[in-house]
């Protein structure tokens, strides 16, 4: 995210735009994108989603990779860094993932999941307390099943 925002930084600063250079403004950039907030839309409605809290009253964060979208049709990189700016909002405190599987039709690449795994530094690991893989699919099998022997 660091290195984000310090390449957004010289290019408005390259461009010579007259515009605030904090995170926050470079974070509403993000978000808004060329395509007036519709995918940022998308993200918080068809991808993560709270929906309650558990039996210890941890608030439950549904991830719902069945809904990811073509990667010919969005940018994945932006969609990472929004799924991020997303799980900002639970990462404070102890929480529940329920991640839905099933019916994928667009499972994103290889490469795209070592990035992403890479981008989740420990703010976001920390405080998942249980995580529940409903209906999971052969593909989301083995991704945990290789990112579960990295990971130990």
């Amino acid at each position: 995210m660091d290195e984000q925002y310090r390449q957004w930084r010289y290019r408005m600063i390259d461009s010579g735009q007259n515009t605030s250079l904090s995170f926050d403004a470079f974070r509403t950039s993000v978000m808004q994108g060329d395509d007036n907030g519709r995918l940022l839309n998308y993200v918080n409605t068809n991808i993560i989603f709270q929906a309650g809290v558990d039996f210890e009253s941890r608030p439950m964060v549904v991830v719902s990779a069945c809904g990811l979208p073509s990667p010919s049709d969005v940018d994945y990189e932006r969609l990472l860094t929004l799924i991020l700016f997303r799980m900002d909002q639970f990462v404070e405190s102890d929480y529940t993932v329920v991640m839905l599987t099933s019916g994928a039709r667009h499972n994103p690449s290889w490469t795209w999941l070592v990035k992403a795994y890479r981008r989740l530094d420990r703010k976001y690991r920390k405080n998942v307390k249980r995580l529940y893989v409903v209906h999971p699919s052969t593909w989301s099998k083995v991704v945990f099943q290789i990112f579960g022997k990295i990971v130990r």
